[in-house]
């Protein structure tokens, strides 16, 4: 019985074509499933591009190097994977077979003792009848597979390899998904931000407004201002809208209700809309005798409410309309209404407000407004060393200006690429070379901008045009001031340019053409 010999493609990405057509004839010769080939299409979705090829290669019983002019002036598949092949070849562990797909200069090749299809060292391309080129190389690395999966039988099975468990991140190192737990040492005050949200939310009948673009640290902070709160004595709910089922959006009425409901339950309170939601008042009426007649007079003390993701309202204009211009007649009741000046509210967004809303029933016109910056060369630094990286001062100094170079201050990039280091799932030098680029650390996070572009023409024109400049653009104006809530730009003055050198190279990249 023959064993199955797995088969490994080498090919620059310029040849794929010719790739496919081998493939298919190999395809043809494995009736008796002896081949099990394998190329980086094969590759799912969320895994590590590099790594999937280095351990398919190092695994692979026969490898296949598909040599071309563009193999050659490829780093990758002259440096690594040929030398790494070739190596492999010299040890025993691998047959290598070299085919030469277009003309090239075969004499000054590395290739040793290897035998290459075909034979005479002439193209597949050069050949008269392609087809029967491919089905004669496909009977060749069948003939292979043959001797390969005979040498295979022989031999006596490895002891079985430990699966050693995944390794522990160091004290201190924390994912950076998400936001960043109120005990970390990894969160970096942006004076004077905090202190003044600290001092603002004991006011009574406060209004603070946090926006800023995703993984920026809305979240961090509303968090820690709550914390504030409840320091001084205040009840605090914290209430994110993505939470919220979409059938509430449907009617103002279905959503007031959740959000009373959900107010009360967070503070385990006892659910009382049966009751309470009657009458001929309409909905905001009825919310608002909720938290006055019962929440307020069940608290001690007063509440501090954070609103998180707003944003989700803005794409509901009937609910979003009538639920702010609430919030707004809450804020105003708190000048001198003495129960609401005992509520105090936090909403946090990412967007602009594109909305319309009447100047007078709108909540993001007053109140303390808070656009939270990237973080400065000094704070990237300071969070370089509260990482355990165990470099010397030298290192973290030339760590802090690359960093700084390619993602400026943008706090989840920055811990992103050093969670990755202290882990030591990658060096320095391996994340600038593949940070821009979908197998790099940030392939989900620029895959998700990516596709929000593509599904606006206009606004991937906009980006295209910012990052083919190396000066600010003028943009119409919803257009920049949608790529600011997006945190892929930054503004200069009524400008725009890329938020960072990683946007620019990225989506320079993926939109040309486009």
């Amino acid at each position: 019985m023959e064993v199955p010999v797995s088969v490994f493609f080498s090919y620059s990405h310029k040849d794929e074509r010719l790739r496919d057509r081998l493939a298919t004839h190999l395809s043809m010769l494995q009736n008796e499933k002896v081949i099990e080939s394998w190329h980086d299409r094969k590759i799912s979705a969320g895994t590590e591009w590099a790594q999937a090829i280095d351990d398919n290669l190092n695994a692979a019983d026969i490898i296949l190097l598909l040599i071309s002019a563009d193999f050659l002036a490829s780093q990758y598949c002259y440096d690594i994977e040929m030398k790494q092949a070739i190596a492999r070849h010299e040890a025993g562990d691998a047959r290598v077979i070299p085919i030469i797909l277009r003309p090239v200069d075969w004499s000054g090749a590395p290739f040793g003792k290897l035998q290459a299809f075909p034979t005479n060292a002439k193209a597949v391309t050069a050949w008269s009848n392609q087809d029967k080129a491919f089905t004669n190389i496909a009977q060749g690395i069948r003939q292979a597979a043959k001797e390969m999966s005979e040498v295979l039988r022989d031999r006596p099975l490895p002891a079985p390899i430990p699966i050693p468990s995944p390794p522990e991140p160091p004290i201190g190192l924390e994912n950076p998904e998400g936001s960043v737990s109120l005990d970390s040492s990894l969160y970096v005050d942006r004076p004077p931000i905090e202190a003044t949200c600290y001092q603002e939310i004991l006011k009574p009948g406060a209004l603070i407004r946090i926006k800023a673009p995703r993984q920026m640290g809305k979240t961090s902070l509303m968090q820690r201002v709550l914390q504030e709160a409840q320091r001084h004595g205040q009840q605090t709910v914290y209430l994110n809208l993505q939470s919220a089922d979409a059938d509430v959006f449907n009617s103002i009425d279905l959503f007031l209700q959740w959000f009373c409901a959900s107010v009360a339950n967070e503070l385990n309170l006892a659910d009382r809309l049966s009751e309470l939601w009657t009458g001929a008042a309409g909905s905001k009426i009825r919310c608002t005798n909720y938290f006055h007649r019962y929440l307020f007079p069940t608290l001690t003390q007063p509440l501090t409410l954070g609103l998180d993701e707003v944003d989700q309202v803005f794409h509901h204009l009937p609910v979003a309309q009538d639920f702010f211009g609430l919030l707004r007649s809450w804020h105003e009741k708190g000048k001198n209404d003495p129960t609401w000046q005992r509520f105090r509210l936090i909403i946090a967004h990412s967007r602009e407000v594109y909305i319309p809303l009447n100047i007078n029933h709108s909540p993001f016109n007053v109140g303390l407004p808070m656009e939270l910056p990237e973080l400065t060369r000094t704070q990237v630094g300071d969070l370089v060393q509260r990482h355990p990286l165990g470099w010397p001062a030298p290192r973290v100094e030339q760590m802090t200006d690359q960093l700084f170079g390619l993602v400026d201050g943008h706090p989840y990039l920055v811990r992103k690429a050093l969670y990755e280091m202290a882990r030591q799932n990658l060096t320095l030098e391996q994340w600038l070379a593949i940070a821009p680029t979908e197998a790099g650390v940030y392939g989900d996070h620029l895959r998700r901008h990516l596709e929000n572009l593509q599904h606006d023409p206009p606004l991937a024109a906009a980006m295209k045009q910012v990052v083919r400049s190396d000066t600010p653009v003028r943009l119409e104006s919803k257009l920049g001031f949608s790529l600011h809530s997006m945190g892929l730009v930054r503004r200069r003055g009524n400008d725009v340019e890329p938020l960072c050198n990683l946007y620019r190279l990225y989506f320079r990249d993926r939109l040309e053409g486009g």
